[in-house]
C-alpha cells in the first residue's frame, strides 16, 4: 500500500458475514497484514459434498418437489438417490 494512502481500520467485530465479506471484498489483506495475528486452526471434515450437474428438466421438477414438502433441491435430491441406490450398488 503507498505510505501517502490512508486505510480503513478493521472494525472490531463485524455484524454478518455479509459484513465482513462486504469489507474484505473492498480492501486487501495485503494492506493489514501488520495488524493481523497468526492462528492455529484444526478441521474436522466428516461430511464431504460433490458438486453434479442436474439436466434443468430435471433440477425444475426437484425444486417443484421440494415447494410442495416444504424441503429444498438438495433434500430431494439425495432422497431420490439414497432411494434408488441402497441395495442396487455393493459399497
Amino acid at each position: 500500500m503507498n505510505a501517502n494512502k490512508r486505510r480503513d481500520a478493521i472494525p472490531e467485530h463485524f455484524r454478518s458475514e455479509e459484513e465482513a465479506s462486504e469489507f474484505w471484498n473492498t480492501h486487501s489483506a495485503a494492506d493489514y497484514w501488520d495488524e493481523m495475528e497468526e492462528v492455529e486452526m484444526e478441521f474436522d471434515i466428516k461430511k464431504r459434498m460433490f458438486l453434479v450437474p442436474l439436466n434443468d428438466r430435471i433440477y425444475q421438477l426437484a425444486k417443484k418437489q421440494a415447494e410442495v414438502e416444504h424441503s429444498t433441491v438438495e433434500q430431494i435430491v439425495n432422497t431420490l438417490l439414497r432411494h434408488d441406490l441402497v441395495g442396487t450398488v455393493s459399497a
